[in-house]
């Protein structure tokens, strides 16, 4: 989220500066680490490591990065209202026709295939469709022009591939409503491409879907308070933590939970990193990495912990500290090594990469790899053509293998190989491939003004975390792909402003 507040101060002459200053922050450092020992002697009939961490950080989190993140927030909820524009709302209703208030299983969907949240959704979306429609029709937005070019035109031609398929589909209407679905997505992307006049345009559009994520997380923690017992799983033992964090209302899986942390972690990262303007507020941004880090660590989603961390290197390597990453990356190797062998951190850190699974359940990616080899077995009778986009996983896969609840195979690339053939992974590779190209050549080109080149290094950061997670999640075939579709928006953003210059385009 964007903040003004964080220009450079000027050193006035008889201001306080320099050793002066360094001394009275020790000294408050000193004064709060003393009250945290007080507090934890308080607390020594529950002591604990994790309730001993949370009391030694928590007085200089509350002083030194509370105030000034609140302060922060206020001042980017005030901007986002001032620039809000139609098409934010667009985007805005592309989130909420996807919103989950209820789980479905295999069976429901036979027996009554609409309901009323089904109805609730598909109204949301045909008000999005018939907004699109209308400024078509009365020539303010020309987006169908742009619909079938660049990165968003892969995904749209995948998309009506996926829409013939209803021709051969095992469920014709799921197939075409849910195609329909995916081009009304895209076509929201051209529409947005379609009337930004300036690059710090499109970013508030960036920062606001970003904002958006950030909402759901904190859903996720309302539900926690308000209904611990669901959104706090707890039915098996999960690791070191006990418990699962999960998304009650709207309904969220932890994966997708652990996802959405990890993509504000890199952004927050990559802001308090990277930021050649000073543009950015340091305290809101710590403020966001540590509620992301902490949301991420409470979902227990080891891909996107995994994916986190590459996310973490490409950043040091697109920013040009590589000797800050080597240099971390042994410090933290010698750490783990005094952490394994003098302490019992290492059973701490196996319990919680195990999260209550035996060591065979892990290696078969929690039942993943079952899913994938049925899901291939089925594809070896229709290569060609698929069982009908997004109807393959989900009606011929799934019930088979008596997992009723579960929309997808969890792979983007696995359930797209179902549903269309062959055809259907290979437009998301290239689709990502062609994401990765114009997003790392818009990071460096002298073409690109810094806040530009800026927005495609941490883009890029974001999609490593995607294309990670697409192998074991369908974060870019489900509705809606929120992360991967803001991003192919960007990268789209990227190729135009490279070709044809700064926005608006003819």
């Amino acid at each position: 989220m964007e903040s003004d507040i964080s220009r450079p101060r000027t050193v006035f002459p008889g201001q306080p500066h320099g050793f002066g200053t360094n001394l009275r922050s020790l000294g408050i450092v000193i004064a709060f680490a003393l009250l945290s020992f007080i507090v934890l002697g308080v607390m020594n009939p529950f002591r604990t490591p994790f309730k001993i961490a949370l009391v030694l950080v928590a007085p200089l989190f509350l002083i030194f990065v509370l105030p000034g993140a609140m302060r922060a927030l206020l001042v980017g909820a005030r901007s986002i209202a001032t620039h809000f524009t139609w098409y934010q709302g667009l985007w805005l209703l592309v989130l909420v026709s996807g919103l989950v208030f209820r789980i479905r299983q295999f069976q429901d969907i036979n027996e009554e295939a609409v309901d009323g949240w089904a109805f609730f959704r598909i109204g949301v979306a045909g008000l999005v469709g018939l907004i699109l429609i209308g400024r078509l029709l009365s020539k303010r937005t020309h987006w169908l022009r742009w619909l079938f070019r660049g990165s968003i035109g892969i995904m749209a031609v995948y998309a009506a591939l996926c829409l013939v398929s209803t021709t051969w589909s095992v469920r014709p209407a799921w197939t075409f409503y849910k195609s329909m679905e995916y081009l009304l997505d895209l076509s929201v992307l051209c529409t947005v491409l379609a009337t930004v006049k300036s690059s710090e345009e499109f970013e508030r559009f960036m920062n606001f879907a970003w904002t958006l994520l950030g909402l759901m997380l904190v859903t996720t923690w309302v539900g926690a308070i308000i209904d611990p017992a669901d959104a706090l799983e707890a039915g098996r033992r999960f690791g070191p933590l006990g418990v699962r964090l999960n998304g009650v209302v709207p309904a969220l899986s932890a994966n997708t939970v652990g996802e959405f942390s990890a993509v504000l972690a890199i952004l927050a990262l990559c802001r308090l990193m990277y930021d050649p303007e000073r543009r950015f507020d340091r305290a809101w941004y710590a403020f966001l990495f540590l509620f992301s880090i902490g949301t991420l660590i409470f979902s227990q989603t080891r891909a996107a912990i995994a994916a986190l961390f590459l996310a973490v290197i490409l950043l040091l390597i697109l920013t040009r500290r590589v000797l800050l990453g080597a240099a971390i990356a042994i410090g933290s190797a010698f750490g783990v090594f005094f952490l394994l062998v003098f302490t019992k951190f290492g059973s701490l850190v196996w319990d919680f990469v195990l999260r209550g699974e035996q060591a065979g359940e892990v290696e078969g990616l929690s039942g993943r790899i079952g899913f994938w080899q049925y899901a291939f077995q089925k594809f070896q009778e229709r290569p060609w053509t698929g069982f009908g986009g997004f109807a393959g996983g989900r009606f011929v896969v799934l019930p088979a293998l008596g997992h009723y609840e579960i929309p997808d195979v969890h792979s983007s690339l696995v359930e797209s190989l179902v549903d269309v053939g062959i055809w259907g992974p290979l437009l998301i590779i290239i689709a990502l491939i062609s994401m990765w190209w114009f997003m790392r050549k818009a990071s460096n080109s002298p073409l690109l003004n810094l806040g530009e080149q800026r927005l495609a290094i941490e883009s890029l950061a974001i999609l490593a975390i995607i294309s990670v997670r697409c192998v074991v999640s369908g974060n870019i075939t489900s509705h809606p792909a929120f992360a991967f579709l803001t991003l192919l928006c960007c990268a789209e953003f990227m190729r135009r402003r490279l070709k044809y210059g700064a926005p608006p385009w003819a």
